[in-house]
């Protein structure tokens, strides 16, 4: 069995507690109730696994991937209201309860 390991810079927030599976049928939901493409902002979920703990619920407006050996500076990863809002509205949407402040998660992921 090979690893695949991924370096990303997600604007969005982590959803604790989550059942991904939930989370990705509910935005599903959430794209259909919006309409043709470029309405809002899409709103995608990530999974996050680790070498042994269970794996984290991320939902993110924007994404940027590394390569092995990229470097990006941190001033290029500004906030954005815009975003704030549809990350804000897509985890009540899923039915996340608790407040969420967007912004953007450097992910590491391994599975």
């Amino acid at each position: 069995m090979s690893l695949d390991h991924s370096f990303l810079a997600v604007y969005g927030a982590e959803l604790p507690g989550a059942d991904w599976l939930h989370v990705y049928d509910r935005l599903e939901d959430l794209r259909r109730t919006q309409g043709p493409a470029g309405d809002a902002e899409d709103v995608q979920l990530f999974t996050v696994s680790g070498d042994r703990d269970p794996s984290r619920v991320v939902i993110g407006a924007a994404v940027v991937g590394f390569a092995p050996g990229s470097c990006k500076s941190v001033r290029d990863f500004i906030p954005s209201p815009e975003r704030d809002e549809a990350v804000r509205r897509a985890a009540a949407f899923v039915g996340h309860v608790e407040p969420v402040e967007p912004g953007w998660l450097f992910v590491y992921d391994l599975s």
